[in-house]
């Protein structure tokens, strides 16, 4: 299979990240399903050693910082993660390097036939996010990948990562996000998430109370050793490759579960991997008249910290503030959030994300409005940034979705590689 034609085949499968499905179960999601899977794929895992990264904030970057110490440590590493920005391959990576065209192609090739040997109500119900987990464990299989650094998509019940059965988990802080799928209170989101720990497992929590106790009681319930940030390690104290303050607590939960993974990395090379870290779209900053921030941010916690960064990074700077987000998210409880971190906060200018789950521009800004916010439609993106341009604002920051965020990257020429310095 070509990768265009891999390309074809993933896009008529059911996409659970861009059209949120009906119920989340067993049904729906199938873990079954998943470890049928890759049992008709002879077990693409079984010679992976495996690192799986679940919560809700920072997951990505966690898993950046851990792919980087693992290959700065001599390891050959293969990369999972999700969503993507401008391409589905961009999911899957060798160390470091997106998959090559070819090995991308015959890993979903593999997949797709040993999808077709399922039975009906199993090959007929493969999602998008599980034949990409099973290519990308194809592929790792393929490349002679030693460690996988595998990211969470939703939850922690159903998630087709969890086929892998992993040798070290972390939990990033959990906070408000698919409150219709995992629950509408933290303790709630954080209990499906706390499936994650299993038997004899070490976990690596960077998460804070009220999620804390869950994971908690679940790892002693299960057996699960754990390790607490803030109270069995300390924060990371020395330079980051990714900018934002809460890059540090990101970074440190890395370092703690590549200590486990692979004790004999150096001091000296996971610090310089930290520093040679890159992750695109977080706290992405594009140089300019004015500079533009670009972030995936799209809950009340990370607005939180991406106001708080803003400010810190750019004091006394007016910010303009570029929003669009899903119809399933909660655009008034993240402005509350970030205009408090963010006294800088200027001019708001609402449109719509890409994709089928955005909420319209004119919904957002109705709900913005409502709730007292000085909301400005525009109609596009490039629009959006050309009235931040002219606003008279210090700094332009993008937020909201990380579909909004790709846009922002097709017009403004980046690409989403990751590999800039190091092996």
């Amino acid at each position: 299979m070509t990768g265009d034609r891999a390309r074809q085949y993933l896009s008529k499968l059911a996409d659970y990240e861009r059209a949120l499905p009906r119920s989340y179960d067993k049904a729906t999601f199938g873990l079954e399903r998943m470890k049928h899977l890759l049992a008709a794929m002879d077990h693409p895992q079984a010679s992976l050693r495996v690192l799986q990264v679940g919560g809700t904030n920072g997951k990505g970057s966690v898993c950046a910082f851990a792919d980087s110490i693992l290959r700065h440590g001599g390891y050959r590493t293969g990369l999972a993660t999700s969503p993507h920005l401008l391409d589905m391959a961009e999911r899957i990576r060798v160390d470091g390097l997106i998959v090559p065209e070819g090995l991308f192609g015959d890993a979903v090739g593999a997949v797709a036939a040993a999808g077709d040997t399922l039975p009906d109500g199993e090959r007929d119900t493969l999602t998008f996010f599980e034949v990409m987990i099973a290519a990308g464990l194809e592929t790792f299989r393929r490349a002679g990948v030693q460690i996988a650094v595998l990211e969470v998509g939703l939850g922690g019940r159903f998630d087709a990562t969890s086929a892998a059965t992993p040798d070290v988990v972390v939990i990033t802080p959990v906070g408000r996000d698919h409150q219709g799928f995992l629950g509408e209170t933290i303790e709630e989101i954080a209990a499906d998430k706390a499936h994650l720990l299993r038997p004899g497992v070490p976990a690596i929590l960077g998460c804070s109370e009220p999620a804390l106790s869950v994971f908690r009681a679940r790892a002693a319930e299960v057996g699960a050793p754990i390790l607490v940030l803030g109270e069995d390690f300390g924060l990371w104290d020395k330079d980051v490759g990714l900018p934002g303050e809460f890059q540090r607590a990101n970074a440190t939960l890395a370092v703690e579960a590549t200590k486990l993974l692979a004790p004999g990395i150096s001091p000296e090379a996971r610090a310089q991997a930290l520093i040679d870290t890159r992750w695109p779209g977080r706290f992405q900053v594009v140089e300019g008249a004015p500079p533009i921030v670009l972030d995936g941010a799209m809950n009340p916690e990370a607005a939180a910290a991406l106001g708080g960064d803003l400010t810190l990074r750019y004091p006394e700077a007016t910010v303009a503030l570029i929003l669009g987000m899903s119809h399933d998210k909660r655009p008034a409880e993240f402005m509350a959030a970030f205009a408090a971190a963010c006294p800088g906060l200027g001019p708001l200018l609402t449109t719509s994300a890409p994709g089928p789950r955005a909420m319209p521009a004119r919904e957002l800004t109705d709900v913005l409005r409502s709730r007292g916010y000085p909301a400005v439609l525009r109609p596009d993106l490039e629009d959006a940034l050309e009235k931040a341009r002219d606003s008279g604002a210090d700094v332009a920051c993008i937020a909201g979705s990380v579909y909004l965020v790709a846009e922002a990257m097709r017009l403004l020429g980046l690409d989403a590689e990751i590999v800039r310095k190091g092996p």
